[in-house]
């Protein structure tokens, strides 16, 4: 058993900020499960003392690309040709072992020091790329999601891939490292519908139903992409009508931006219980559009925050909590929402809700200690406002994940 004494800062709902002052957390060594939260211990009982530092759970990254991570900063004028510009070419170097074995590094070590705990991540169509990430993830011992981005149409040349060669590729990657640990899980990842054909997405769709796959993709974060979908798919109503119709929606699916939605889809998307990753930096940084917050929060859809690093510019979960406030504009967001977005919320999206997201009793020792506040004098409000807006004036100074110490 380990111990610590810390000041616990989290949201157990939507609605509520819960901030607890010296509180001592017990661990089980064994399987990283928190077995006790008390305000006492036993007289002699050895603790690690942070009760100088901030409690937080371990942060959830709903949409990321690990591939990506070196040209972060390359701006763009729209999703298209910056994925044109930039992204494919840069993909395509994940060919070599030893640059994509660089690449996950410093991504897994960044991440790590973000306070970012649990990511469900793209890398490239490479298979080589996803298994050393895998590799990676588990070295570093970071909870992930990790897929093989799948691309058979309306791409370049050097990035397209033979659907079933695409499709046996993912297949073999899943039956390797889907639940390998308790840490891994594999989560197939067909970039989004202009760059997969019917039949590749409806292989993965059936594929995933049956196995109870996780699926990511993209939805709906462009103008000029939703044009280019109405061309490539003029039978079918919407953007998301184009996934239901080929089995890619569901429970366990998680659908980065969902920006311009209309109402049908809305229902869709409820009614499939499918999952919004929101990434705010990065629908600002491409000029893609806002993200309705509140209409998606009241329909009942659960949605988690994302870096959507490369887009994105930083691997922090604190800077995406401060992109989503800001990015409401005169729409107030309370704290204590974006806060769950990021962990309890963010958890629930990647169906791992039982398991992190939070600090109870019973679940998994995802902890990640912060420095730099008053703790005796402020209120958990004001000290989740200094959090989300003043994060890059805190240090993230340490780091578990289920229970072992990472930073």
């Amino acid at each position: 058993m380990i111990t610590f004494k810390s000041n616990i800062l989290q949201t157990l709902n939507k609605n509520e900020i819960n901030f607890q002052k010296n509180i001592y957390i017990t661990i089980d060594n064994e399987s990283g499960k928190i077995v006790s939260i008390s305000q006492n211990i036993p007289a002699n009982t050895h603790y690690l003392d942070y009760s100088k530092y901030l409690l937080i759970p371990g942060l959830i990254d709903t949409h990321v690309h690990l591939s990506q991570y070196f040209i972060r900063g390359k701006q763009s004028p729209s999703l298209i040709d910056w994925l044109n510009k930039y992204v494919f070419a840069e993909e395509k170097k994940s060919q070599n072992d030893q640059y994509a074995a660089l690449v996950a590094s410093s991504f897994f070590k960044d991440m790590i020091k973000s306070g970012t705990t649990t990511a469900s991540i793209y890398t490239s169509v490479f298979k080589n790329s996803t298994d050393i990430a895998f590799k990676t993830a588990d070295k570093f011992g970071v909870r992930a999601l990790i897929g093989k981005v799948m691309m058979d149409c309306n791409c370049p040349d050097f990035l397209k891939e033979d659907s079933k060669k695409s499709f046996d590729e993912s297949v073999e990657l899943f039956e390797k490292w889907n639940q390998k640990t308790k840490l891994l899980d594999y989560v197939f990842t067909p970039r989004f519908a202009p760059v997969c054909s019917s039949k590749l997405m409806k292989k993965i769709g059936d594929f995933s139903s049956k196995n109870n796959a996780f699926i990511q993709t993209h939805l709906s974060e462009n103008w000029d992409e939703m044009n280019w979908i109405k061309n490539l798919f003029p039978e079918n109503e919407s953007y998301t009508d184009v996934y239901f119709d080929n089995g890619i929606l569901g429970e366990k699916s998680i659908l980065g931006h969902a920006i311009h939605l209309n109402k049908r889809e809305i229902d869709l998307l409820e009614k499939s219980q499918s999952k919004i990753a929101h990434c705010p930096e990065s629908n600002f940084f491409l000029k893609s559009g806002k993200f309705n917050w509140h209409k998606i929060s009241q329909s009942g859809i659960d949605f988690g925050l994302a870096s959507d690093v490369g887009a994105g510019t930083i691997l922090s979960m604190l800077n995406s909590m401060k992109m989503a406030s800001f990015r409401q504009d005169l729409d107030l967001i309370e704290l204590s929402e974006i806060f769950y977005s990021a962990t309890l919320g963010a958890a629930k999206v990647l169906s791992k809700e039982n398991l992190i997201g939070s600090i109870e009793i019973g679940k998994e020792a995802d902890l990640v200690f912060v420095s730099g506040f008053n703790l005796e004098e402020k209120t958990g409000e004001e000290i989740l406002s200094e959090l989300v807006y003043l994060w890059n004036e805190k240090q993230i100074y340490s780091v578990y994940v289920s229970g072992n110490k990472l930073l």
